[in-house]
């Protein structure tokens, strides 16, 4: 955590980057919340989704949002001196969170499994519906795994920012 801290108050100390958290979080907060209730609108996206928001979506779409904020800032950071920013596991976790409420009940997976049909007609009759059960009834673990993940790539970029300072600084 400390780790964290460091960086964060290296990086956000300059306001440049504290502006690119703001309208990060702002921006990721609204996709969140327009996005993660969209499981209960048949994959919909959009303001017809805010009726379906409760805490759970709530928390989650704040808290994703603020690691995403928090993470973009650190990684143009690392991209601007020049050092490796860890953008794998910040592309899962947004991936994760975003995609696990469309793929649950819209008509995207069977679309998408209809194309691989064609080519194995078995197999796309068989794992549509099973994997649309198991998004459905493992969504909040899927978002749980995109916290994780997107956690994880805050400390790893945090790190690299502490190792570039001292790395400066020694």
């Amino acid at each position: 955590m400390k780790t964290i801290t460091e960086a964060l108050r290296t990086v956000l100390s300059q306001p440049l980057y504290s502006i690119i958290s703001g309208i990060s979080f702002v921006a990721f907060l609204v996709l969140y919340l327009l996005t993660l209730p969209s499981s209960y609108t048949g994959g919909q996206i959009g303001l017809v989704s805010l009726q379906f928001l409760d805490a759970k979506f709530i928390g989650l779409s704040i808290v994703m949002a603020t690691l995403v904020a928090l993470l973009i800032p650190l990684m143009i950071f690392l991209i601007k001196q020049g050092l490796n920013a860890s953008k794998s596991s910040a592309t899962g976790g947004i991936i994760i969170g975003l995609i696990t409420p469309i793929l649950c009940c819209s008509p995207l997976l069977p679309i998408v499994l209809g194309f691989i049909a064609s080519a194995l007609p078995s197999l796309g009759g068989l794992l549509g519906p099973q994997i649309q059960g198991y998004i459905a009834t493992h969504q909040s673990e899927l978002f749980l795994v995109a916290i994780f993940l997107l956690a994880l790539a805050l400390y790893q970029n945090a790190s690299s920012v502490v190792k570039g300072i001292h790395c400066r600084t020694a």
